[in-house]
């Protein structure tokens, strides 16, 4: 629907025709094929639906556990048959009922049941059934939109079995190992070199390597849930709230807080997933690495460096660790049951701007977020608390016949989203004190290894381990804001090519973020998803190096290697054999350590300092942020009918129309000024706290509801 493209130069009829279609949009009616609503694609009769259905016969054991009460109404039959056909077929079926249900027989209240109001597109709504007079009486139909079930692998249920099963076997396996020390030591050793390679990597890097690798499994599934929660909630047959669904944020919201908003949401999914991962990835590395002891204690191996030594297992903090392993499983078979009984509402991922503007394109949500460019959380919050939405046929719909009930309005009446329109870890107040921290716990690692303060990490050596999943945590919610802000960043600097729309790095699993980076040339996407990387390796690093006494190995370095002392080479030598480490695999571990947090420093301040201008007027980190960057984009007309296309086709036809993009101001299909996203040429670049409209076209302002 771009007339200049299409037609060329413009004549005075065509200007015309374009101010017509502008006034209409300022008078909120959607143009150019916007907003004409979901379209019935068949329907049947009450009777045709009943004789084309078969009726599955159900055994005896199937009928006993069924929880559906006895004596169905004929009305829930059709309900049922109805929705089946659709999940069926894929379309949207519209059913004519032939006889009316009474209340005897059915639990809808017919007399809360009205038409839309005039004016509205002819949207649905689910399938609650719809009273409408013909030339013959009262005709009663019921509509059924197709309740597709996309899922990523990780939320599927081979992926979430594995895992629970995974839970159960480290358990037992801890249990197990703990068993067994108890009877005999795992080790015995005089001297580190006795102790066979293979071996010596069994006890001394691969448990903590198991328990890393663990969380990583868990943060896939994570990760995944949060993201897709919003679509699924949307996906009822009653809809959702804004402030549940369209206005959440499960991707940048504080880790420790998350699992009490989403119990507040009633989001349980999300909590329990939440709940598991955080137990994965801080409390399993910290007690899989106290459960591990080196025996005797260090005085002793210290003053008898010649006598054996023992690996044991920890009984209390190995039954910890047992018991949380089984925690997590419980938790994994509640998920299990949670995102099995209920489907996504999605036929394929949803990526990027791009994918939630195909699914904008059909009702008139789009103006719902008039004037509301440069609105910030609170102010959408605000505008949208008592609205309801709905995903039908892979498009977001105002549900506008199902408003919220009295209690539903109180519920949400505060809004918890950062009004800051850069993110924490993008700013100083959060990337200065992260930069610190990384230099803080670099100064550290030498002071435990080459000063008398390593007696204390002898003792408590799951504090440097503790530590480092501290830095790990934070080093994630680094990434996940430049993953977040990247594409937004790319259309801000104008020009985008058109894949930038498409480009959605929050969707991206574990790892393949860099890769992903690296073949775009997005360099700082590629070094931060490295970084998550070598954040993995470092907690396998300190640990190991968290019971070493360093300086013997300093004194070994610096001994003449000419003609040595026989008394001070076998003095030197004690020192070393009352530990646990090697020459070679202290100086390795401990070089490794060191450059991946010079590494995650250098990084971490390169991106402050490339990317700590403020360029959004808020951040884009819920469906409703996002919707509100292209309410009024022209750009939309060409994601007309194009809900159900995938993430392949849609970049296709986009690189097909040869149009770049950019952020910033530009004219509306209303004819004015607007901020967010759209096609070149902008009218001007965006800059925090600018408004261009007020600065060039003051007339256009209008006064706005919500302020």
């Amino acid at each position: 629907f771009d007339l200049s493209s299409t037609l060329g130069p413009t004549t005075r009829a065509d200007e015309d025709f374009i101010r017509a279609l502008q006034q209409q949009e300022a008078q909120g009616k959607l143009t150019g094929g916007l907003g004409l609503g979901i379209r019935t694609d068949a329907v049947l009769t009450e009777s045709a639906l009943l004789a084309t259905s078969p009726v599955v016969e159900r055994s005896p054991l199937a009928r006993s556990f069924s929880f559906s009460r006895p004596g169905r109404p004929l009305s829930d039959t059709v309900k049922q048959l109805g929705q089946s056909e659709a999940n069926k077929r894929g379309e949207v079926i519209e059913v004519v009922m032939e006889t009316l249900p009474t209340p005897a027989d059915s639990d809808d209240d017919l007399s809360i049941m009205a038409a839309p109001e005039p004016g509205l597109p002819p949207i649905k709504s689910g399938t609650w059934p719809t009273i409408t007079s013909t030339k013959t009486g009262l005709s009663l139909t019921q509509v059924f939109y197709p309740q597709p079930d996309w899922k990523p692998f990780s939320m599927r249920w081979p992926y979430l079995l594995f895992i629970i099963l995974l839970s159960m076997v480290l358990g037992g396996g801890q249990e197990v190992l703990y068993q067994t020390s108890a009877r005999s030591p795992l080790v015995t050793f005089r001297t580190p070199s006795e102790i066979p390679t293979f071996q010596y990597f069994a006890f001394k890097f691969l448990p903590t390597l198991i328990t890393v690798s663990y969380g990583v499994l868990w943060q896939l599934t994570n990760f995944e849930v949060r993201r897709l929660e919003a679509f699924y909630q949307l996906s009822k047959e009653t809809g959702a709230l804004a402030a549940e669904s369209i206005n959440v944020d499960y991707i940048t919201d504080f880790s420790f807080l998350r699992p009490i908003r989403a119990f507040r949401c009633g989001h349980y999914a999300v909590a329990v997933s939440s709940i598991a991962t955080l137990l994965a990835n801080t409390v399993v590395p910290t007690l899989g690495a106290a459960s591990i002891i080196l025996s005797p204690d260090r005085d002793t191996r210290i003053r008898y460096p010649g006598n054996e030594k023992f690996i044991l297992v920890h009984a209390v903090w190995s039954r910890l660790l047992t018991v949380t392993f089984l925690v997590i499983a419980l938790l994994g078979c509640v998920l299990f049951f949670l995102l099995q009984r209920r489907r996504s509402g999605l036929l394929g991922d949803v990526k990027g701007i791009a994918g939630l503007a195909s699914m904008a394109t059909v009702s008139h949500i789009l103006m719902d977020f008039k004037d509301m460019d440069v609105a910030t959380h609170g102010d959408i919050h605000h505008k949208l608390k008592d609205h309801r939405y709905a995903l039908r046929n892979s498009s977001l719909t105002p549900d506008d016949l199902n408003p919220p009930s009295k209690q539903e309005r109180e519920k949400y009446t505060k809004n918890y989203l950062s009004e800051n329109p850069h993110p924490l870890m993008l700013r100083a107040k959060g990337a200065v004190p992260f930069i610190l921290g990384i230099v803080m716990f670099s100064a550290l690692i030498p002071v435990f290894l080459f000063t008398p303060a390593n007696v204390l990490t002898d003792r408590a050596p799951w504090v440097v381990t503790l530590l480092a999943v501290c830095i790990k945590l934070s080093w994630g919610a680094l990434e996940t804001d430049v993953r977040m802000m990247e594409p937004y960043y790319i259309l801000w600097r104008r020009h985008a090519p058109p894949k930038t729309l498409t480009l959605d790095y929050t969707a991206m699993p574990f790892g393949w973020v860099a890769l992903q980076g690296l073949l775009n040339r997005h360099w700082l996407v590629f070094f931060v998803g490295f970084g998550t990387v070598l954040t993995e390796l470092l907690t396998v690093l300190v640990t190991s190096l968290a019971t070493v006494e360093g300086r013997v190995f300093v004194d070994k370095v610096g001994a003449p290697d000419s003609s040595p002392s026989p008394a001070n080479s076998s003095g030197m030598d004690d020192d070393i054999n009352a530990g646990e480490e090697t020459v070679a695999s202290f100086w390795i571990s401990f070089a490794l350590a060191d450059f991946v947090l010079l590494y995650m420093g250098v990084v971490a301040l390169v991106v402050y300092v490339r990317r700590r201008r403020v360029f959004l007027p808020r951040q884009p980190n819920t469906i409703a942020s996002v919707l509100a960057f292209i309410h009024q984009s022209k750009m939309l007309y060409n994601f007309v009918n194009t809900a159900k296309l995938s993430n392949a086709a849609m970049a296709d036809r986009l690189a097909g129309l040869g149009k770049t993009y950019g952020l910033g101001w530009f004219q509306g299909r209303d004819g004015q000024s607007h901020c967010g996203v759209d096609e070149e040429e902008l009218l001007s670049g965006y800059k925090f706290g600018y408004d261009y409209s007020r600065a060039t076209k003051p007339w256009e302002e209008t006064a706005v509801d919500w302020l």
